[in-house]
C-alpha cells in the first residue's frame, strides 16, 4: 500500500531541533511566575533565579520528565464514546463561537445566542465531529457578563460529545469544573476518572508561563482532564522572524506544559502542539493562516511524534472570511498536512477570517475538505487484485470495462472519492448547487431535524446551576 508523504524536516534536522531545544531550556531558560512550581523545579535540580523567576532546566531533567508523559490521552463525553487520542488515531473538534460570524445572508457580523445553539446542534449531529470547542466570547443579544454563562448553558444543553475548554481566567476554569461536577453527578459518572473535558492552557511567548495558567493546569490535574498546550508566537514580534527560528521557540514552548504536568503528576496526559503566526511588519497585524502554517504544522507533527506525545492543533482555517477559492486552498493545505503527518486532535473545524471568525457553512464545507484529505492521505492500493491485470488481459484492446466483473465488484468499494459536501456532478446536472449552497442547505436540515440528545434530567440540572449565576434573573427562563 503506497501512502502520501509530506515532510519538512529530515531525521537529522529533527535531532538538531531537539538539541537546540535542550540548549534553550538549559542556557536561556524560561520564566515562570508561580512560586510553587519554582520550588518544585529547584528541588528537581533546575537552576532557579528567585529574583527574575527564570528557570534553567538541565537537559537530563527535561528528558526525565518527557519520559513520564503518556503517548495516549483519553477523552470522552456523556455519550460514553471513548476517544484514544494518540498513535495513529485522529479526531475532530468543531468551533462553536468566535468573535465574528460569517452569515449566509448578512455577511460578516457579531455573534448571537442563536449561533451558539445552531453550531452546537450541527457539531452534535455530524458524525465526523468528535468534540467541540466553545471559545470565551460575548454574544450581542445578552448583556455582559451574563452572556458568558448563557452561552455555556445553551451549549451544554445541546451536546453529549467531548468538550475542549479554553479558560480565560481561574474563575472561568472553575466554572467549567463546577458545571461538569453537576453534569457528571446527574449522569451517574465519576468526575474524577471520566475525562469529559480537555483543558487548554497558554504559554505567553516568548518563553513565559504565568501563575494563572499553572493554576488552570492544576485544576485539570485534580481530575483526569488532558492538558492542551496553547502556543501561538508571532514571527517577528514574539518569536524570531524566520520559519525555522519560530519553529524552535514553538518546540520549547510546546514542551513546557508537558514538563510541568509531569512535575506535578507523573503520567498525566498533555498534548504537544503549536500554532504560530506571522507579524505583518507594515501594520503589526497578526496573520494566523498564511502559507507558512503548512510548514509549521508539518514540523509540529514530526516533533510530536519524535517525543511520542499525542499531537493537537488547529486544522483548516483561512485568512479570509469569504467562502472563496483562497479559503478552500488554505483550509485544504493545512488539513492535508495534519492528516498525512498524523495529528491526533484536529480542532477549530469551521474557522475562517484569520482565526477570528466562523460559520455554520464553514463547519460543513471543511468536513467535505477533510473527506478529500483523508482519501488522498490513504494513498493507492497496489495489491495484485487492485492492479487488475487479469481484467485488462480479459477485456483487451478496444474493449469496455463497464460491465466487467471487476468493475461490478469495485462499485461497492470506496476506491474513488465521494463526499456529500462537494458538487461532484461535473456540470452534467442543472441546477448544480455549489459547495457553499450545499453546506447552507445541510445546516438548515441538521438544525430542523435535531432531536435533543441530552436528557431532560441533565438539562434541568444545567439550567438550575446557571440560574443562580445570572445578574438578570429573567435569563433563567430565556
Amino acid at each position: 500500500m503506497s501512502q502520501l508523504f509530506i515532510n519538512v524536516l529530515s531525521q537529522g534536522e529533527i535531532v538538531k531541533l531537539h538539541h537546540n531545544t535542550l540548549q534553550v531550556f538549559e542556557k536561556t531558560g524560561i520564566k515562570i511566575t508561580h512560586t510553587e512550581t519554582l520550588l518544585k523545579l529547584k528541588k528537581a535540580g533546575a537552576d532557579v533565579s528567585e529574583l527574575s523567576q527564570v528557570v534553567k532546566i538541565p537537559a537530563k531533567l527535561v528528558q526525565e520528565l518527557l519520559s513520564m508523559a503518556p503517548p495516549i490521552a483519553i477523552e470522552t463525553g456523556i455519550n460514553g464514546k471513548v476517544l484514544e487520542v494518540g498513535g495513529g488515531n485522529r479526531y475532530f473538534h468543531s468551533l462553536i463561537l468566535d468573535p465574528f460570524i460569517n452569515d449566509y445572508k448578512e455577511g460578516k457580523r457579531l455573534p448571537r445566542l442563536e449561533d451558539v445553539r445552531r453550531h452546537t446542534i450541527i457539531g452534535e449531529s455530524l458524525d465526523r465531529i468528535n468534540g467541540m470547542m466553545r471559545m470565551q466570547f460575548p454574544v450581542t443579544d445578552i448583556p455582559e457578563p451574563d452572556c458568558y454563562y448563557k452561552t455555556m448553558e445553551v451549549f451544554l444543553c445541546h451536546l453529549t460529545k467531548h468538550v475542549a475548554i479554553y479558560p480565560t481566567s481561574e474563575q472561568n476554569c472553575r466554572d467549567w469544573m463546577d458545571i461538569y461536577e453537576v453534569i457528571a453527578s446527574t449522569a451517574g459518572l465519576d468526575v474524577k476518572t471520566t475525562p469529559l473535558l480537555s483543558v487548554a492552557m497558554a504559554i505567553t511567548s516568548p518563553l513565559q508561563l504565568h501563575g494563572m495558567n499553572v493554576e488552570i493546569m492544576k485544576m485539570a490535574m485534580e481530575r483526569c482532564y488532558p492538558i492542551i498546550s496553547t502556543v501561538c508566537p508571532m514571527a517577528g514580534t514574539t518569536s524570531p522572524f524566520s520559519v525555522s527560528g519560530t519553529a524552535l521557540i514553538c518546540n520549547v514552548e510546546a514542551l513546557i506544559p508537558v514538563l510541568i504536568a509531569q512535575l506535578y503528576k507523573p503520567g498525566h496526559p498533555a498534548f504537544y502542539g503549536f500554532g504560530p503566526s506571522v507579524t505583518e511588519m507594515k501594520s503589526g497585524h497578526d496573520l494566523y493562516y498564511k502559507a507558512e502554517k503548512m510548514l509549521w504544522k508539518t514540523i509540529a507533527c514530526q516533533m510530536g511524534k519524535f517525543y511520542n506525545l499525542p499531537v493537537s492543533g488547529e486544522t483548516g482555517g483561512s485568512l479570509t472570511h469569504r467562502p472563496d477559492m483562497q479559503n478552500g486552498a488554505e483550509s485544504f493545505a493545512y488539513m492535508l498536512t495534519s492528516i498525512v503527518n498524523g495529528q491526533n486532535n484536529m480542532g477549530g473545524i469551521g474557522s475562517m477570517g484569520n482565526a477570528n471568525g466562523m460559520s455554520q457553512e464553514q463547519i460543513i464545507m471543511q468536513c467535505g475538505l477533510l473527506d478529500m484529505a483523508e482519501y488522498l492521505a490513504g494513498g493507492v492500493d497496489m495489491s495484485d487484485y487492485k492492479l487488475a491485470f487479469d481484467s485488462i488481459a480479459k477485456i483487451g484492446p478496444g474493449g469496455n470495462y463497464m460491465v466487467d466483473e471487476f468493475t461490478m465488484d469495485m462499485l461497492h468499494s470506496k476506491e474513488f472519492f465521494q463526499t456529500p459536501y462537494f458538487d461532484l456532478s461535473g456540470g452534467y446536472t442543472d441546477p448544480c448547487p455549489g459547495m457553499y449552497e450545499i453546506a447552507h442547505e445541510k445546516a438548515k436540515e441538521l438544525v430542523a431535524n435535531y432531536k435533543p440528545a441530552v436528557s431532560d434530567k441533565i438539562q434541568n440540572a444545567i439550567k438550575k446551576f446557571f440560574a443562580s449565576k445570572y445578574n438578570d434573573k429573567t435569563l433563567a427562563a430565556y
